[in-house]
């Protein structure tokens, strides 16, 4: 019996996982960081800091397995994705990382899309340029610090520096690259037109490999640094969103994946290039060769129930911290209480502007509808229903493109609350399940670890020895009834009616 190591390296921590070729967990680590936001807007981490926190995670990983690190076969990586890490000529870090969270490169995203021409960021990139994707944030660079835009000798992507450190070997994958703002999406490579207008060259860009292939081996550095053997393989692996979803089983076209963590996201498997002419959604490529995928995203779905966690459920904080309970399980349990639809009570999850479908910084939250009647127990439903009625202006977007979706897998904190897994399957009229995978990142990467060692013929099968679906709930004709009438005379048109207030401060 073999082994497989998952790394995840996320946002605000890095994770770590062992499974067995059954997909048992074996062991699991984390290791948090911080973001540095040295002025309003900027995000950014020092990549030295990533790799340090990924020693001590596989440490502590390995130590907690008890197994023979000989029977390790292989290892797989994820992580954050758009984010910007630029090396000099001795190959080291010229600045901090700017990662996906950062908003500075406003101006230069809409120098792109002038430079470029619409039809192109359509056809070209299929993608809206977002602050944060790596091409703007480049052009940041150009503009605001010339000295190390000029001493530039490579570029890479957060999981990709990582990697680099682990086997010396700079490349990346078609699912990140595709999320760079830098990628042709049809024809699957670097795009020369817009590599050449932010000034710079295509050899200072990693190689581009599948998902699967091996990227490099563990140098003697590192296992001496971390006991692992010298010259484990390890796979190129790919972006967050995508790696995720296999972690889930989201391998075919027709079943989606929501994903409410501190963002959400809908997403699904395409088998075809499907760009929205409107980019209100991002089409990037799958982790799957010669698949892709849409996605829609959410800036404020767990954030929401959080930001009223924080701010008005003391008690349940101190009852949480006295008794051993989740004060979100107090929270679903108190919104239990409410009717479906809270009785015309409807919230807008806009706490921190929007993306899809709406590309919009200056949007903003709102509770609508409020009366004498209404009790706390309502407004902790409304957050729930809100998060679900945004996600659904996603999968709209999907059925307007032609993809018909059949079934959704709901991950992250929103699949463990029953009543949130309820409400989205009455919203969006689809059976929800979810499986026995957790940390579904990282057990993806470790998947696709497993695809590169030969160990499963190919994902498809990597997916299904190893993921079970747990539960199903099935969507009830009065609640989707109930929900379709308050999306659509109310919630849909929230936006549209609000926009102008939110201007009104410009």
């Amino acid at each position: 019996m073999g082994y497989l190591l998952g790394i995840d390296l996320g946002t605000t921590n890095v994770k770590a996982l062992i499974i067995d070729e059954e997909g048992r967990l074996i062991s699991e680590a984390n290791k948090e960081y911080t973001i540095s936001t040295p002025l309003p807007g900027y995000a950014e981490q020092d990549p030295d800091m990533w790799y340090k926190s990924l020693k001590e995670c596989l440490r502590q990983v390995i130590t907690d397995s008890r197994a023979e690190t000989e029977e390790i076969l292989s290892i797989g990586i994820s992580g954050q994705m758009h984010g910007t890490v630029i090396l000099g000529k001795d190959l080291t870090p010229l600045r901090p990382a700017i990662i996906w969270a950062d908003k500075r490169s406003s101006s230069q995203c809409n120098k792109l899309r002038e430079m470029l021409g619409r039809d192109k960021v359509i056809n070209v990139l299929g993608n809206p340029i977002m602050p944060g994707f790596m091409g703007p944030t480049l052009l940041w660079l150009k503009e605001n610090e010339p000295s190390n835009f000029n001493a530039i000798n490579k570029i890479m992507l957060p999981k990709d520096y990582v990697r680099f450190r682990l086997t010396g070997e700079i490349v990346t994958d078609f699912s990140d690259a595709s999320a760079t703002a830098l990628f042709d999406i049809k024809k699957r490579k670097w795009s020369n037109e817009v590599v050449s207008i932010l000034g710079i060259s295509e050899d200072m860009l990693p190689r581009i490999l599948e998902s699967t292939s091996v990227g490099g081996f563990i140098s003697r550095e590192v296992a001496v640094e971390t006991g692992l053997p010298e010259d484990i393989p390890v796979v190129v692996g790919g972006g967050d969103s995508q790696v995720g979803a296999i972690g889930a089983g989201v391998i075919k076209e027709g079943t989606v994946s929501s994903n409410i963590g501190t963002g959400g996201q809908i997403f699904t498997t395409i088998d075809r290039c499907v760009i929205d002419p409107k980019l209100r959604i991002h089409t990037f490529c799958h982790v799957i060769p010669g698949k892709w995928c849409l996605q829609g995203a959410i800036l404020s779905a767990g954030l929401s129930l959080r930001w009223f966690r924080d701010n008005f459920a003391f008690l349940e904080n101190i009852v949480s911290e006295l008794c051993n309970i989740n004060t979100y399980d107090l929270l679903s349990k108190e919104a239990e209480k409410a009717e479906p639809g809270c009785n015309g009570l409807v919230f807008l999850p806009y706490l921190l502007g929007e993306r899809s479908p709406y590309m919009d910084p200056k949007a903003r939250g709102a509770f609508v509808g409020i009366t004498y009647d209404h009790k706390r127990c309502h407004f902790i439903r409304a957050i729930m229903e809100g998060v679900a009625f945004a996600l659904k202006d996603c999968l709209m977007i999907f059925k307007e493109l032609g993809i018909a979706p059949k079934e959704v897998i709901a991950r992250g904190g929103g699949a463990k609350s029953f009543l949130w897994k309820k409400i989205q399957s009455n919203v969006f009229g689809l059976p929800v399940s979810s499986t026995n995978i957790q940390q579904d990142v990282a057990f993806g990467a470790a998947l696709l670890a497993g695809v590169g060692s030969k160990v499963y013929r190919d994902i498809p099968e990597a997916c299904q020895k190893t993921i079970r679906i747990s539960d199903k709930i099935f969507p009830e004709e009065n609640l989707k009834r109930v929900y379709n009438e308050l999306y659509e005379k109310i919630y849909s048109r929230l936006y549209n009616a609000l926009n102008v207030f939110w201007r009104m401060s410009d």
